[in-house]
């Protein structure tokens, strides 16, 4: 167990195996247990570093979340790589992990090595603002897309106002059914996920805040070897952010992952492992 102080926030890691360091970035409602897998398929040739951002499990924090934002937690990401000495890391980011570390390779530029994007949940690339006219565009451009947006919205809203009622299991009750688009063909999740999203059910209020500009236009100044990944069986939403960051940032490489969804790198682990090691191997 180790703790690391830095930019004024105490953030719990744990490492496993040497080399070329890769550090895990997690998603809204997880904390550092979430790469499991991942960190079990490649310590045998790196040095993963996984770690609990701002107010996820295991660390002890006061506040609501609303200090939570992707340009702190970019800061946050920045402080950790430099304090341990991680620089040239390989980073891998999940959800809204993916949000932060796509961010933090547009502004640290030169800590990273390479950067690896799973469902990442860069809400910017769909809909550069939250005006009416704006989400209006996307209903016409894409309705799919659009209403399961507003249904993970909608979902999202519920979710923290029953969470704040004393009722942490809402984030599996409600959320995960609207981020999921309310598809019941998604293979199982590991045994314990329930209880690591309920344990990090208030993280969820991070995703209320504003969000930093980071569009298409941003996204092609990324110039570090890029790995986008989603679930074939993603909600429109998620896919989309997916393809549209593949489309802009130079160079990149994607891969699919058939058979799941907004959670692949823990309903197909094998397979995340293999395109991820694959992709870290050529760039190493």
């Amino acid at each position: 167990m180790a703790t690391f102080q830095g930019n004024g926030v105490s953030l719990y890691y744990e490492t496993r195996g040497s080399g070329r360091p890769v550090v895990f970035v997690h998603g809204t409602l997880c904390d550092y247990r979430s790469w499991s897998a991942q960190v079990e398929g490649l310590s045998s040739g790196y040095k993963t570093v996984a770690y609990s951002r701002r107010y996820a499990f295991p660390n002890a924090r006061e506040g609501d979340a609303t200090d939570s934002t992707v340009q702190n937690n970019a800061a946050d990401l920045a402080a950790l790589v430099k304090g341990l000495g991680l620089e040239g890391a390989h980073v891998v980011g999940h959800s809204y992990g993916g949000f932060i570390s796509a961010y933090f390779a547009t502004q640290y530029p030169e800590l990273l090595r390479s950067l690896t994007l799973i469902n990442a949940a860069v809400a910017p690339m769909l809909i550069s603002s939250a005006s009416p006219a704006a989400q209006l565009g996307l209903l016409l451009r894409s309705p799919g897309v659009a209403l399961s947006a507003r249904r993970l919205l909608a979902g999202t809203i519920e979710t923290i106002k029953e969470v704040q009622g004393g009722d942490p299991q809402a984030a599996n009750r409600v959320f995960l059914p609207a981020l999921e688009n309310g598809r019941r063909d998604l293979p199982p999740k590991p045994a314990g996920f329930a209880g690591v999203v309920a344990a990090n059910a208030r993280t969820l209020k991070e995703t209320t805040t504003k969000f930093p500009a980071l569009t298409r236009r941003e996204a092609g100044g990324i110039r570090a070897p890029t790995l986008v990944v989603w679930g074939d069986l993603s909600a429109p939403w998620d896919a989309g952010i997916s393809q549209v960051l593949s489309e802009s940032i130079p160079g990149a490489e994607s891969s699919v992952i058939r058979g799941a969804g907004h959670f692949c790198l823990n309903e197909k682990p094998a397979e995340v492992n293999e395109r991820l090691g694959s992709f870290l191997a050529r760039h190493s």
